[in-house]
């Protein structure tokens, strides 16, 4: 009956976490899910689109279906919340399975985890290596070494999946670094110091390997050893939706050696507004495509965007303070699932024409998505969990529950610290936030159940 117990609560997990793609028909696409699938057609390295996540995609797919790439990434989540029980709460058999089944259940009813699950796209790779970066580090008492590679390899398929994540757990790391540097100077804590200390270098270790995957993956498929290309002109574009990019123009047009001088009026919609980053970035009439679209206006653009920097620090700092805490605020699901996505319809049309009719037939053509329902539940959750972490923390350091407490201190900081990545280095979206979130609502879980069974041995 156990036994029973604990598969049922499994499957039931499972199939929460890919609820969205059942209901959907298909695996939710987003606007670059085309961009990743094709890169096995291509001859150049995708411009934002990293090499290593589309060879995930495909390697699964084997002319078949990508419905075993949603289910591969729901597996990792289940792994991971099996391994943060076991590492942190001490469950173990029928206990273990059960939590990790329920924790499933309450994370795909409470937040948009499975719109990450369910989706071709790394963004849930962005949260689940920072999972495993955290237990690879944290460690545990009986863990076997194939355990410690399989979190390895999550936090390199983050790593190789987008630079913004490459960023995050470089931070992570650096932060991990300074506590363990600083516990050495606090007797109590020396000990754990010390056990830490080596799989610090281990969880770095995947973080190189992850990024070192993608210029080798670009070498082998293109003969191109090369970082996935088109960060300037993603940057560029936050320049340009702020106000930036127009006033180094108008401080420095005319200038032969910049063609944007040209199209300073076209920086503005018709209204007198500045064109957001999106628009800059991804409509075909764009004066970024005017002047050599992706593939030739790159030099020009990081030469106004270095220039500018010197020359308007303080437009700089403001812009970025008014993205981080923009981006802060937004952790609704469901930003840019209820499009067309023509370009991923486009790569289906020339490349996969077999999953042509799934796509097209699929509940997302159609904008049935109710994600104004599901953020009724979702949005004041996500900001009670984050507003929670501090707070919980503290206790858990002050009841002696320091595991719990190292997870909701690193998710907080987490969170802050990508708020600042992707809103400064981009531009503000749901889906930044949205994709982490969870995190969040694992860690009060953890530390819920810490303080509770900690109260229930002092009575």
């Amino acid at each position: 009956m156990r036994f029973l117990a604990v598969a049922a609560s499994l499957v039931l997990a499972l199939l929460s976490l890919l609820g969205p793609a059942l209901w959907n028909g298909y695996p939710i696409t987003f606007h670059d899910t085309g961009g990743f699938i094709s890169r096995i057609y291509e001859t150049e390295p995708g411009f934002g689109r990293a090499t290593p996540y589309g060879l995930f995609l495909d390697g699964l797919y084997w002319h078949l279906s990508f419905w075993p790439a949603i289910v591969v990434q729901s597996l990792i989540v289940l792994g991971l919340l099996a391994e943060t029980g076991r590492a942190l709460l001490g469950f173990r058999g029928t206990r273990l399975g059960l939590f990790t089944g329920a924790c499933a259940l309450l994370l795909a009813a409470v937040t948009g985890i499975s719109w990450y699950t369910s989706q071709l796209l790394p963004d849930l790779a962005a949260a689940t290596a920072v999972l495993a970066l955290f237990l690879l580090i944290e460690g545990r008492d009986g863990r076997g070494l194939a355990v410690s590679i399989l979190l390895g390899l999550v936090v390199i398929l983050g790593a190789a999946s987008h630079t913004g994540t490459v960023a995050l757990l470089f931070g992570l790391v650096l932060y991990k670094a300074l506590l363990i540097a600083g516990a050495r100077f606090h007797a109590p804590l020396r000990h754990w110091s010390r056990r830490t200390t080596w799989r610090l270098g281990a969880g770095g270790l995947a973080l190189a390997l992850g990024v070192l995957s993608v210029p080798l993956s670009n070498q082998a498929l293109y003969g191109q050893f090369r970082f996935t290309p088109g960060g300037d002109i993603f940057l560029f574009g936050r320049l340009v939706q702020d106000g930036i990019a127009s006033r180094f123009l108008a401080d420095h047009c005319p200038d032969p050696a910049f063609k944007l001088c040209d199209l300073q009026a076209e920086l503005y919609e018709p209204d007198g507004s500045q064109r957001n980053n999106d628009s800059f970035l991804w409509w075909g009439g764009s004066p970024l495509y005017k002047i050599g679209g992706w593939e030739g206006a790159g030099p020009e653009l990081a030469e106004i965007t270095r220039r500018s920097l010197i020359e308007y620090p303080g437009l700089h700092l403001a812009a970025a303070w008014r993205s981080f805490v923009g981006q802060l605020g937004l952790v609704a699901t469901g930003d840019g699932l209820n499009e067309t996505h023509w370009h991923t319809q486009w790569v289906f049309e020339r490349d996969m024409p077999q999953e042509l009719p799934d796509f097209m037939a699929a509940r997302q053509r159609d904008k049935s998505f109710p994600f104004e329902a599901l953020n009724i539940v979702h949005v004041p959750v996500g900001f009670a969990a984050f507003i929670a972490l501090p707070f919980l923390a503290f206790a858990c350091f002050r009841r002696g529950r320091a595991g719990a407490g190292r997870l909701a201190s690193l998710v907080f900081v987490t969170l802050i610290g990508n708020a600042f990545i992707c809103g400064v280095l981009s531009n503000p979206h749901d889906r930044y936030e949205s994709r982490l979130i969870w995190l969040a609502v694992l860690a009060c879980v953890v530390a819920g159940f810490s303080l509770w069974r900690e109260r229930q041995t002092d009575k």
